[in-house]
């Protein structure tokens, strides 16, 4: 099967606006056109807003009368939606970017209180639970107003989500103390546990769920509670006793990625790995089938691996079967943490430490400590050096120089101007015994500093022709502007 692997081009450095100055340290192309590219669903994380972005095409709204989107988790209007949280739009898509969206539908995955909080290594995922449902959230979950390392037992959340093959479910919004959740507090969604059905409770993940007739959504009935089988639950927690009383049952968030038309673009981690007897997997409930016509964007076949965060945009063929017209992955590789050196408005792209980071319509911009929606505007340096975390993927430009694509940029209210973290995907031609170059960024190094690194075992990954990824930080050298050096090294 002969693949067409497409490597986007960075956008020329031409007459480049640059904002902001090193802070003192002491010591796919586009059709004009517009043609239609597709039309139906397109379910994804929004990223921005000035019109909604979901999956990198910019969807105008004027169509729907309020911007209402449909829900009946106090979700009413576009106004009331966050960036991370997973919309399904219906509509079309163009190919320069754009699209006319039809309607909007927004549905929380799990809603209620965090229990068994548990922290890993700082920059690793965090895990909780919510009434027995095991959530992951990790550096692109957006958080609203909050951290990962300020999440806490008995905070009330509300979650957007993708279930994983494992059945846990991978955090893309976490929202705290909602002021509007509809009618009912809690929602949750997982499986009916094996042997729990009675005349008017079952278990799920062990919490007890009661429910009456009138609790199943049209069309369902108690017949329908078979083990193992995802139901989504709304409903409340009884005074005395802490089971929850059901006031809806219905199938589960997999309805998102119902058909509507021909097209189809969706984001959500792969949940079966790449099958090379059929050349399809599995993906939010779909199969996904792949063709010598289907475009992979800095992906592999191989890649494809259960747990993998992907999108696809494809058509339905028939049933759950789409034929995937592209593929790329979305799941970062790369990190960096530091003062912002420079924004170059005329590529959308930041310097932050000596490394390029590509800011493109899937970016999702936030603030630590504020709500508000966040454009490349804010992170200008000026009077105040402007601090960011960036979680992303490590690409490769046309002419080969490699740089960061941000998936999520976070601003900080404090950070320190003279030192920066990175992490990135190395090859043994990345490393000699005085560099390391990360992220396309050669750092002056020595012996002592990448036996950190245990040099014995690269090699060894590297024959096994493992993928590599080291953790470094770094510092400007004193009076440079363009040189640095690694502090540390170590293997991720």
């Amino acid at each position: 099967m002969k693949l067409i692997s497409r490597k986007r081009p960075l956008t020329a450095l031409a007459t480049v606006l640059l904002l902001g100055l090193f802070s003192a340290c002491g010591g796919e192309s586009q059709v004009a056109d517009g043609g239609i590219r597709g039309t139906g669903s397109s379910v994804g994380p929004v990223s921005g807003f000035g019109s909604v972005f979901v999956n990198g095409v910019e969807f105008f709204t004027d169509s729907i009368l309020n911007e209402k989107v449909e829900s009946n988790d106090g979700i009413d209007t576009e106004g009331d939606l966050n960036e991370g949280m997973i919309l399904r739009i219906e509509g079309q898509w163009r190919i320069d970017g754009t699209g006319a969206a039809d309607s909007m539908e927004y549905d929380d995955t799990l809603r209620g209180d965090l229990s068994n909080l548990v922290r890993g290594a700082p920059g690793e995922p965090v895990r909780f639970e919510i009434y027995g449902q095991q959530v992951v959230a990790d550096r692109q979950t957006v958080l609203k107003g909050r951290t990962l390392a300020t999440l806490a037992n008995n905070d009330f959340v509300r979650v957007s989500a993708w279930r994983q093959p494992d059945g846990r479910y991978r955090a893309s919004y976490i929202g705290f103390n909602p002021v509007f959740y509809g009618a009912d507090p809690i929602e949750l969604e997982g499986p009916v546990d094996a042997g729990s059905v009675e005349a008017d409770q079952f278990t799920m993940n062990g919490a007890v769920i009661k429910f009456g007739d009138d609790s199943f959504a049209e069309g369902m009935s108690a017949e329908d509670l078979k083990p193992g089988a995802y139901f989504e639950v709304e409903g409340y927690k009884e005074l005395a006793g802490g089971a929850i009383v059901a006031t809806r049952i219905q199938l589960d968030d997999f309805r998102r990625y119902r058909p509507v038309g021909e097209d189809i673009e969706i984001a959500g981690p792969v949940s079966s790995d790449y099958n090379r007897t059929d050349n399809t997997f599995g993906l939010n409930g779909l199969t996904i089938q792949v063709t010598s016509a289907t475009e992979l964007d800095d992906i592999t076949l191989d890649d494809l691996k259960a747990g993998l965060l992907v999108q696809v945009e494809g058509e339905f063929v028939s049933g759950d079967l789409v034929r995937a017209t592209e593929i790329e992955a979305r799941d970062g590789d790369a990190e960096i943490t530091g003062a912002v050196d420079s924004v170059e408005l005329s590529s959308n792209s930041l310097m932050i430490g000596g490394i390029r980071v590509a800011i493109t319509s899937r970016t999702i911009i936030t603030d630590d400590a504020a709500d508000e929606p966040l454009t490349i505007s804010d992170l200008v340096p000026g009077v105040d050096d402007v601090y960011v975390e960036v979680a992303g993927l490590q690409k490769k430009g046309h002419n080969g120089s490699v740089y960061m694509e941000a998936t999520q940029i976070e601003r900080e209210s404090s950070g320190n101007t003279c030192e920066y973290e990175v992490k990135g995907v190395v090859t043994r031609q990345d490393l000699t015994s005085t560099t390391v170059r990360v992220l396309g960024l050669t750092l002056i190094t020595s012996a002592a500093v990448l036996n950190d690194a245990d040099r014995a075992e690269l090699e060894i990954l590297f024959d096994e022709g493992e993928q590599v990824v080291l953790e470094v930080e770094y510092r400007r050298k004193a009076d440079t502007v363009d040189q640095y050096e690694a502090l540390s090294v170590e293997l991720d």
